[in-house]
């Protein structure tokens, strides 16, 4: 049998192209999905921690409606925020020395949390329930005054504060 010479003198790029597409159309082929049913059940973190944050929205919206129904947003805010009940607010607000604000807090969702001054001259130490009520504190401007609101044990929820200028 002859095997014909101008098999083998072909140039060999077409040769070599077939070589690298056959093991990338195998393997294309081997781990394709086969199945025809699609996949949409998620998984049960992802459910979870969809549905908490749906509720953190939720409670969110109701602390910040409670707050705008009884706060000014005009200029006289210094400074407001939206937390977390479990990161509480930790602030240290740029004020004036010996100016007079109001601070107002909601809390929405389960427990109670505390208003705390530093330093304990500033303001006096304040519980919030999380029921929506809406907390007032007034205080003096300070030197490197802090303000901490932290949920005690087991508080869940959401908490919205606003420092106005009086």
């Amino acid at each position: 049998m002859e095997v014909p010479r101008d098999l083998f003198m072909r140039p060999r790029s077409g040769w070599l192209l077939g070589c690298v597409l056959a093991p990338a159309l195998l393997l294309t082929a081997c781990t394709s999905d086969h199945d025809s049913a699609p996949e949409s059940t998620a998984s049960p973190a992802a459910t979870h921690r969809n549905t908490e944050a749906q509720a953190e929205q939720k409670l969110t919206a109701q602390a910040q409606s409670a707050l705008d129904a009884v706060t000014d947003q005009d200029d006289s805010m210094v400074e407001s925020g939206v937390e977390r009940v479990s990161d509480g607010v930790h602030t240290q607000p740029d004020l004036a020395r010996g100016a007079s604000y109001k601070l107002s807090v909601v809390c929405a969702g389960k427990g109670d949390a505390e208003i705390a001054f530093t330093p304990t001259s500033a303001g006096s130490k304040k519980s919030v329930s999380c029921d929506r009520s809406v907390v007032f504190e007034r205080f003096v401007g300070k030197d490197s005054l802090r303000l901490d609101i932290q949920g005690r044990s087991g508080m869940t929820g959401m908490i919205a504060w606003r420092i106005n200028k009086v």
